[in-house]
């Protein structure tokens, strides 16, 4: 869920600023706690394990609806507010993954994780500082999807491949297509694939890729791209092993 102020004074706690040494603890403060959660993981037994991912799911739907309400408290704008980015509905998948262990959920998660969530960390579309709900609610939101996704593969050994591809791709396509109709009735920008009339609406990173709607095809192949990317270390693991004398 982007987030976004008018206010934008550097040396305020009410403000956050892109790159900043704020940002730098910040990412820093997540990697840590999806650290020592994957080491707890690994430390425990089957089944303490298994509610711990229970809880791990719990705490995540917690969040997912905390933040919503909070994001929508003085009402909902239907053209910003609703839960339909990707790391909206990642909020939701997460913990859904972790309880089910389904394959295309995992699948999707990890993808989504590593090729999309990750961009929050890189180029987080946040200025409310920690003195705002709202901040808190940013970073914990897409550390659980990040985390979860990590947790998966050191913890629950999930090894993604071309199948698991294609399933993360199929459900994107289909989120393009449910989401861009909605876009273009609302005149909203959600999955940043939108054409709103404000351009503050449209993050700077996805306004140089050019106008709409020929950015859709550029951002769609840009996904893929980062799709393959995530995929690549898991294909080479693949090879690696296929040689190894048994």
């Amino acid at each position: 869920m982007p987030i976004t102020n008018p206010v934008s004074q550097a040396g305020r706690w009410d403000v956050f600023i892109p790159y900043s040494g704020l940002h730098l603890v910040s990412v820093v403060a997540c990697f840590a706690l999806i650290a020592v959660l994957v080491l707890l993981g690994r430390r425990l037994s089957e089944s303490a394990e298994r509610r711990l991912r229970q809880a791990m799911a719990v705490f995540a739907i917690a969040m997912w609806a905390a933040y919503n309400i909070a994001w929508n408290w003085n009402g909902i704008d239907a053209r910003t507010g609703l839960p339909l980015h990707i790391c909206d509905l990642g909020g939701l998948l997460a913990p859904a993954a972790m309880l089910t262990l389904n394959r295309w959920l995992r699948a999707t998660l990890y993808f989504w994780a590593i090729a999309l969530t990750s961009q929050a960390f890189i180029q987080p579309t946040l200025t409310y500082g920690p003195t705002s709900f709202l901040f808190w609610c940013f970073w914990i939101a897409h550390t659980i999807i990040f985390g979860y996704a990590i947790y998966d593969l050191a913890v629950l050994r999930f090894r993604p491949d071309w199948s698991d591809f294609g399933r993360a791709s199929l459900v994107t396509l289909g989120y393009l297509a449910v989401i861009m109709p909605i876009d273009i009735w609302l005149g909203a920008n959600y999955g940043y694939i939108g054409n709103p009339a404000s351009a503050k609406a449209i993050p700077p990173f996805v306004a140089a890729l050019g106008p709409w709607p020929e950015r859709v095809i550029i951002i769609a192949g840009l996904v893929g791209l980062a799709f393959l990317l995530a995929l690549l270390p898991w294909l080479v693991r693949a090879r690696v092993l296929a040689r190894s004398p048994t």
